[in-house]
């Protein structure tokens, strides 16, 4: 179970975590997010990066982060079959932010 005062301490907008074929597993979203739309467009940046990755002949990214001007989403994998994706201000730092949150869980 996502533990809220965990993400407000780190100061994280929100948290899901979502199986690779996009299906919601838990979440933690403003309410104005239609959870299943966020869930599914994650698994598919997700899904192409680790696709790319493949090509090359990489193992899986550790990290993906797409950045914007109000905010930035930052995805790791939590297992083989999951990923966490987290909603953060622009001014965090993508992968201090992953481990913070790594390290409290």
């Amino acid at each position: 179970m996502i533990n809220v005062d965990v993400l407000k301490n780190l100061g994280i907008i929100g948290a899901s975590l979502i199986k690779r074929d996009g299906t919601l597993e838990e979440s933690v979203l403003p309410d104005y997010v239609d959870k299943e739309t966020f869930s599914i467009m994650c698994a598919t940046v997700y899904g192409g990066a680790a696709t790319a990755y493949d090509e090359l002949r990489f193992k899986d990214p550790h990290l993906i982060t797409i950045n914007g001007q109000e905010g930035n989403i930052v995805m790791f994998p939590n297992g083989p079959r999951d990923f966490w994706a987290l909603i953060v201000p622009p001014d965090k730092d993508p992968i201090k932010i992953r481990d913070d949150f790594l390290n409290s869980k």
